[in-house]
């Protein structure tokens, strides 16, 4: 993705050992859509019988299946009972394995994010249905995504192998809403 944003004219900064991409030259208002990388986030995954003690050790309680628990700058995707997905700065240890260089997570902010995975995505986002702090399973044009629904965004995580077509096939679905790339300044007043 490094180069895609520079083709963009990004400002990119090195950030923890990732070039990220902080800001874009028309960046869209706090009103509008906006798609962010955030494939420099720290990425771990939790498997196995010990994922419960982990995660109350974690954050200081079990996450209910299929429940996002935010805390401490991070967010703990329950996908399973033997599993879960962390995003976020952590510490070494607790059974978890640093996995943050295969997985691309993306940020869909914006009052029509919704109506764009609605594009295109078969599955069913409405918030009665994938409530704030859920997480769901499913594909996007053939591409296994991770959902997580928050009260002003939606956070997508896939393969990052997919990371660029994914990223095409989001920007095409939201053109029509006026969906434009932002930097990671744009997540600053985001929850």
């Amino acid at each position: 993705m490094t180069e895609r944003h520079r083709q963009s004219g990004a400002t990119l900064e090195l950030i923890e050992g990732w070039q990220v991409a902080v800001r874009y030259p028309h960046p869209p208002d706090r009103t509008s859509n906006a798609l962010v990388d955030l494939s420099h986030v720290p990425t771990f995954e939790i498997n196995g019988p010990e994922t419960s003690a982990a995660l109350i050790s974690m954050c200081g309680g079990d996450v209910s299946l299929r429940k996002i628990h935010s805390s401490d700058g991070r967010h703990v995707y329950r996908l399973a009972p033997v599993r879960a997905i962390v995003f976020g700065k952590l510490s070494p240890g607790n059974g978890t394995i640093d996995v943050t260089g295969g997985w691309t997570s993306i940020a869909l902010a914006g009052p029509d994010a919704e109506r764009i995975l609605n594009k295109v995505t078969a599955v069913d986002l409405r918030e009665r249905t994938l409530p704030v702090q859920a997480c769901c399973q499913g594909p996007i044009f053939g591409v296994n995504t991770l959902f997580g629904r928050f009260a002003d965004r939606f956070e997508l995580h896939v393969c990052s192998d997919s990371a660029e077509f994914f990223w095409d096939v989001l920007m095409d679905a939201g053109a029509e809403f006026g969906l434009r790339p932002a930097g990671i300044d744009v997540m600053k007043g985001l929850g």
